[in-house]
């Protein structure tokens, strides 16, 4: 049996900037181990945002179940995506020691550890390094115990993100091996030492390409055998896509609703190349030098495509940042949600409001409209009060993880309209007005992602409208609360 612990924590030490996309890459892990890797669901533990003592307790249900099994059934798979350094993982503030790891993860019954860190290497003095950059080699020790340790950077490195993969560049092409690209000699496994070549040969690749800074993973090895490992037999499940035989053909997978890389591979001049994804439509985008065309593929469960030269029509490369360094993030938002709250002239007010946001890392350029509604009790007549806002506004965003903090202000200007209603036996009469308003606003709100590209926002705003009432102008102060869900694209 397999069991898999998949940890990520996107908040490291306090000088370190929070990560964006490690609850990604611990969810893809799971996801290809479950589908094509022999774990089942239910021995697939996956914690996000840990203590050192959640972690250790993950990996103590991991040691629960494997107890129920001889040692030599059991093969023990651990990855961590988040920050860390040459001697230890950094949890939210946290130093959790690679020795105290190490050492939880052999109190497990298994007759395998795999370890994989996808974690930054830096700020430590020079370590272990691997002699050679495409092999694993069985390192002879004497209290050898099986375990494999796969390091996504070299030590003194930094690991990546990138933007167009929306996740660890390292554990990208990790996946990308494990799902059947890393399968050299055709036999439909994959191996451990066929996917961390794979990997480190394509980590080296795009780190070069994208910001001429070399990523280079390294693996320790120390096991009592050296048979050829499986990882993953990718033909197990889902379809199959396989692609054109020819020479330095880049090809990328994107699932057809999401801007982020599912899958990439290399061609081959020597055979064509599968690779097993899950049923779904895709958009594959194929790139020779600085053409690109892309083919549009839907495919059912158990079915296998081979994709031709025709299936390709002729049609911006992914921004590549260290873990942690939002360089330039930008796109777009919308958000609909419900405000209600106070103002002092009519107690209670309440509405609809809609807004549309272009976000950079840390600045955020907001548009956005709704409506308010409010009644009150006077001394001969019920008035209704109904307006109709348009309103802008700049802010400054924090990001803690997958929490992030929202602080700005701006400006609000509609129109409101007065309905004043006899009260049953008065003798005055029912009148309706119009008034223009304007004024200033600043809010504070927090937002939690729901995982790509979906999140909430929960939040408050203080205002004074100003507008102009028999003859004279007057302000209204107002503080309202509101929650929307919004979506990026």
């Amino acid at each position: 049996m397999r069991i898999l612990v998949a940890a990520a924590s996107t908040v490291g030490l306090e000088a370190e900037r929070p990560l964006r996309f490690s609850t990604n890459d611990a969810a893809r892990v799971r996801d290809v181990l479950v589908t094509l890797g022999g774990v089942r669901p239910e021995h697939a533990f996956v914690v996000n945002e840990p203590s050192r003592a959640q972690l250790f307790a993950s990996i103590a249900r991991a040691k629960h179940e494997a107890e129920k099994h001889r040692a030599d059934e059991v093969t023990l798979v651990f990855y961590f995506s988040g920050h860390g350094d040459r001697d230890a993982l950094h949890l939210a503030g946290e130093r959790v020691l690679l020795a105290d790891l190490s050492g939880k993860l052999a109190e497990v019954p298994a007759g395998l550890r795999l370890a994989v860190t996808d974690a930054c290497r830096a700020s430590r003095e020079k370590g272990f390094t691997a002699e050679e950059p495409f092999t694993i080699t069985a390192v002879n020790v004497a209290q050898a115990t099986g375990q494999v340790w796969l390091h996504a950077s070299g030590d003194g490195e930094a690991a990546q993100e990138s933007d167009e993969l929306q996740g660890a560049i390292f554990t990208h092409a990790w996946l990308n091996g494990l799902r059947g690209a890393a399968d050299s000699n055709g036999d439909a496994r994959v191996t451990l030492e066929e996917s961390f070549a794979f990997a480190h040969a394509q980590t080296l690749l795009r780190s070069a390409k994208s910001t001429g800074v070399l990523q280079k993973p390294e693996a320790i090895v120390t096991l009592r055998e050296t048979a050829p490992i499986v990882l993953t037999q990718p033909l197990s499940h889902g379809a199959t896509l396989t692609f054109p035989q020819a020479r330095d053909m880049h090809f990328l997978v994107y699932l057809a609703d999401a801007k982020s890389v599912l899958s990439e591979m290399w061609s081959s001049h020597e055979r064509r190349i599968a690779m097993r994804v899950p049923a779904g439509h895709y958009v594959v985008q194929r790139r020779a030098g600085s053409v690109s065309s892309t083919a549009m593929v839907a495919l059912t469960e158990g079915e296998s495509r081979d994709l031709q030269e025709r299936d390709f029509a002729t049609s911006p490369r992914g921004r590549i940042a260290r873990k942690g360094d939002e360089r330039g993030e930008r796109g777009h938002e919308l958000s609909a949600g419900y405000e209600s709250g106070w103002n002092a002239r009519t107690g209670f007010v309440h509405g609809p409001q809609v807004t549309y946001a272009y976000a950079w890392s840390f600045l955020a350029l907001s548009f956005g409209g709704g409506a308010d509604f409010a009644d009150r009790t006077l001394e001969r007549t019920e008035e209704h009060l109904v307006s109709g806002y348009g309103r802008a506004g700049l802010e400054i965003r924090a990001r803690m993880g997958a929490f992030t903090a929202r602080f700005g202000g701006g400006a609000r200007a509609g129109i409101l309209s007065q309905s004043l209603e006899p009260m049953a036996g008065s003798w005055v009469a029912a009148k309706h007005d119009s008034a223009f308003f304007l004024g200033p606003e600043v809010f504070a709100a927090g937002r939690i992602g729901l995982g790509t590209p979906w999140f909430v926002d929960i939040g408050a705003t203080g205002r004074v409208l100003y507008f102009r009432e028999e003859s004279q102008v007057r302000g209204v102060a107002g503080l309202t609360a509101s929650a929307s869900l919004g979506v990026r694209f």
